[in-house]
């Protein structure tokens, strides 16, 4: 296998709405053929691809250089958002992704950070006059909190604390509002 270093996203400035209803696999298909007919290139440029649902997909081996970065391709694993078109390298990640990606992003980032001890996340834009991914890698990648959650509007209730709990009333409100904050948290994530 090859030294990797480092983790660089991307975007394929793609519609939102590009091939809906398609599988995974014939975009990726559609990516390769831009690459390889399109560029002259041997292969996907991509290592990994992640579709607007959350689907991760194969591109290029690993042990493979990639072809996604001018200059910055050995060493280096390329990540490929579907999504992106006409943002700006300043835009916030949830401008042009989904939920989904971003879970699936973040998943496949830890996953190999562990298995390569990779700690640099860069974005294409770092590397060249570009908006590619659309947002700034390195500042959403330090928020780890940034998946975007519907806020829910629980009804305020202060249940009487039974006198066999021994406690005090502000032991259930802390109860009550921990609990409502799980649930939250649990059935908010991943909605637009």
């Amino acid at each position: 296998m090859r030294p990797i270093n480092e983790i660089i996203v991307h975007c394929t400035a793609t519609r939102a709405g590009w091939w809906n209803g398609k599988r995974t696999s014939e975009k990726v298909a559609e990516i390769k053929r831009w690459h390889v007919h399109g560029r002259g290139w041997s292969d996907i440029g991509y290592h990994y691809l992640i579709d607007r649902d959350g689907t991760v997909a194969n591109g290029r081996a690993l042990e493979k250089i990639g072809a996604h970065v001018a200059g910055h391709n050995t060493g280096t694993i390329g990540i490929s958002l579907f999504g992106g078109h006409g943002s700006a390298e300043t835009d916030m990640f949830h401008e042009h992704f989904t939920p989904a990606q971003e879970a699936a992003l973040r998943k496949l980032i830890a996953d190999l950070r562990k298995r390569f001890g990779i700690i640099k996340i860069t974005g294409h834009n770092q590397y060249a006059a570009k908006a590619c991914p659309g947002f700034n890698v390195p500042d959403w990648f330090r928020n780890q909190n940034t998946i975007k959650t519907i806020p829910i509007d629980f009804p305020h209730v202060e249940p009487e604390l039974p006198k066999s709990w021994g406690g005090d009333q502000n032991t259930v409100k802390s109860f009550w509002a921990c609990l409502f904050a799980a649930i939250a948290a649990i059935f908010g994530k991943g909605k637009a």
